[in-house]
């Protein structure tokens, strides 16, 4: 099956605003009666549900025999020759408190292999998107990594898993250490987080507890940035193995060596 990529990003961007405009209109509506946990801090609401919903069937139509990854199972979980990774609302406790970031996240892979990635902030209205074979965009503009190349003066984003463990721990307190010399920011939107750093305005990010619908799009995008995306042992199983670093590969080693792997922690 032979695709047009640039045709279909073209038909998956315009699903991503529809979605997104349907986020925008229930966020204003949403109860807190509506509102569900999932696990500690892990909210879920009927949006994530309705949201998922409506764009299983957009994007059914535009490949009719993928498969799909899902994070609230409201189709079969199953991986095909073209697979759709996605989380229609990526952002969820942002979102069910009234607050952003949060985004439509959606990838396609080929034979296990991410040809298209889309994440969709309707808040801000900013559009990122990457096909295979072409750069990375921004509302249609060329963007790329940032250029600084130490972990001195570095603007980085980091997420807090639902789950701590003993490693979550240590990476937390080694984050804390540079706090006098680094700039952290928590936004609690992982796959919009992954192309700020694609985009320049993060130099690095890093996360655990992760799942592949937080992941596949923006990695994809960061790549065709420019950018770096391993796991905690610099590997590259980061879109199933729960955890990323991204960064815009100066300071990869710095955040590898320093906040990931540092043994410096008592």
């Amino acid at each position: 099956m032979n695709i047009d990529l640039n045709k279909l990003l073209k038909q998956v961007t315009e699903t991503a605003i529809e979605i997104g405009n349907y986020l925008k209109t229930e966020q204003t509506k949403l109860k807190a009666s509506a509102v569900e946990m999932k696990g500690l801090r892990d909210y879920v609401s009927y949006v994530d549900e309705e949201a998922e919903k409506l764009l299983v069937t957009a994007l059914k139509q535009y490949i009719p025999n993928a498969g799909f990854l899902t994070e609230e199972d409201t189709v079969e979980q199953v991986q095909k020759e073209y697979t759709w990774i996605i989380d229609p609302l990526d952002g969820t406790s942002n979102y069910v408190h009234g607050l952003a970031p949060y985004n439509v996240s959606i990838a396609l892979t080929h034979n296990n292999e991410t040809i298209l990635g889309v994440v969709y902030d309707p808040h801000a209205n900013e559009m990122f998107t990457a096909i295979k074979g072409d750069k990375a965009r921004l509302n249609n503009q060329v963007i790329s990594v940032s250029s600084k190349d130490e972990l001195k003066n570095g603007f980085i984003g980091f997420g807090i898993p639902y789950e701590m463990d003993n490693q979550t721990a240590a990476i937390l307190k080694n984050t804390w250490q540079h706090f006098g010399h680094a700039s952290f920011r928590l936004n609690g939107a992982a796959a919009q987080e992954l192309c700020f750093v694609a985009c320049g305005r993060y130099d690095a990010f890093f996360h655990s507890g992760l799942s592949a619908w937080d992941v596949a799009a923006g990695a994809f995008i960061l790549q065709q940035a420019g950018g770096k995306i391993t796991d905690y042992n610099g590997g590259t199983n980061y879109i199933f193995g729960k955890e990323v670093v991204a960064t815009n590969s100066l300071i990869h080693t710095d955040i590898m060596d320093n906040i990931i792997n540092s043994n410096k922690v008592d």
